[in-house]
């Protein structure tokens, strides 16, 4: 019997600290994108500035993953690349949970009309994660210069497991 009393006495305790314990979490003020996370290639489309050319380059194709479609993807920070005198934010983003299948290299303009990109998928073969160039489609969008083609394959071929 005492030690029913002293187990609901010291429960009691527990909940009598939990809003005092919680008070700091709680009231804190929300954090800001910038204050802890690196901005990512994937939050690009949403922003009003990109926005209209990430659906330019998207306009007219077929079948395009909602994934992509709606940059809602895993994604990596994006970085600034000069390419033959002129600007671009280039970065990936993948199929969340899919990423060594599905998976988008993308860049836009500085200027932030434009956007071009890579979908690079990987069919379910059974040497595909061994070997998955041997098994990979590969689809532009925006219609990318030479250059641009190339810069962006060679984000591919960049990556240690890509054979």
């Amino acid at each position: 019997m005492i030690r029913r009393r002293m187990a609901a006495t010291m429960k009691l305790r527990y909940l009598a600290l939990l809003p005092i314990l919680l008070f700091p979490l709680l009231s804190a003020p929300p954090a800001r994108a910038g204050d802890t996370a690196t901005a990512v290639f994937a939050e690009l489309p949403a922003q009003p500035a990109y926005h209209a050319a990430w659906q330019t380059m998207l306009a007219g194709e077929k079948k395009v993953p909602r994934w992509l479609s709606q940059a809602r993807a895993t994604s990596a920070p994006y970085h600034p690349v000069r390419i033959k005198d002129k600007d671009y934010l280039a970065g990936e983003m993948c199929k969340p949970h899919d990423c060594s299948a599905s998976r988008f290299y993308g860049m836009f303009g500085a200027d932030k009309r434009q956007a071009w990109g890579l979908l690079v998928t990987v069919a379910d073969a059974p040497d595909a994660m061994e070997h998955p160039a041997r098994h990979a489609h590969y689809r532009w969008f925006g219609k990318p210069s030479a250059k641009l083609k190339a810069y962006l394959n060679d984000q591919l071929k960049a990556d240690p497991n890509w054979k």
